[in-house]
């Protein structure tokens, strides 16, 4: 009797110990997101953090077998924020720049898009500083097209805001007249009902107009000492890319090639 307790403390223990390792070797990446950006990454009405972004982020994910988490991180903290380890990876349709990659390290291009004026229908203006002049003009603070027109909008009369929604809000109740952002926000907040009246005005700035501001695409951001997180994020989107998945993902969200 003694014997057969000691067996079956013996196994009881045996299956505690194979559990409890497989629970430490559980894999959970962390990322954070400014989720006021759709469609890249935004807040469902129950609370969830959804987007582009972070359905990329899911599938990749899946691939390297880990559980992903996000939370909301306003955008002018973010990088402090991933370098105080509050989370390991940024999904923020964070453009990969050579003044960025001074503080963190990106993965491999996920999407580009151009850069446009969102205005009133019939309103004369462009992406030049002749066509911005005199302009009252909203603009996300700390975002690429803040430094754009900072260095070219020289004449406009730029307003800076804590989000895009802040600044699209201010467009709808004229408090601007136009608001410079990223494509796919542009054609999120057009096809709203608020976007009723409003089209993309003049011409979309591609990457190539300041590849010093505007950088080679968007990519995830991590600390740098974590090559083998950025090594494994880079083969999952590898993966995704090859077997569709990136593609199906990318249909739901845009009509056209958001990664070329």
């Amino acid at each position: 009797m003694l014997l057969k307790k000691s067996i079956l403390g013996a196994a009881m223990f045996a299956m505690l110990a194979v559990g409890a390792s497989a629970s430490a070797q559980e894999r959970v990446i962390r990322f954070g997101s400014d989720a006021t950006y759709p469609p890249f990454e935004y807040t469902a009405p129950n609370g969830d953090i959804v987007g582009f972004d972070i359905d990329l982020a899911k599938a990749m994910c899946e691939k390297l077998k880990a559980t992903c988490t996000f939370q909301n991180q306003a955008w002018d903290g973010i990088i402090p924020a991933l370098r105080a380890k509050k989370f390991d990876v940024i999904a923020s349709s964070m453009s990969i720049t050579e003044e960025r990659k001074k503080a963190v390290a990106f993965t491999q291009k996920l999407w580009t898009t151009p850069n446009p004026l969102i205005g009133k229908e019939g309103l004369k203006a462009d992406t030049t500083p002749e066509g911005t002049k005199g302009l009252d003009l909203g603009i996300q603070q700390g975002t690429i097209q803040d430094k754009y027109a900072t260095k070219y909008f020289k004449d406009a009369n730029i307003k800076r805001y804590k989000t895009f929604e802040d600044a699209i809000k201010d467009l709808v109740t004229g408090r601007v007249q136009a608001v410079f952002a990223d494509n796919g926000v542009a054609d999120e907040f057009l096809a709203s009902p608020s976007g009723k009246g409003f089209a993309i005005i003049g011409t979309p700035l591609p990457s190539s107009a300041d590849r010093e501001i505007f950088g080679l695409g968007t990519g995830f951001a991590v600390r740098k000492e974590d090559t083998k997180l950025l090594e494994d994020l880079n083969r999952a989107f590898d993966e995704i890319r090859a077997d569709g998945t990136y593609d199906k993902i990318a249909k739901q969200y845009f009509k056209y090639d958001v990664y070329n």
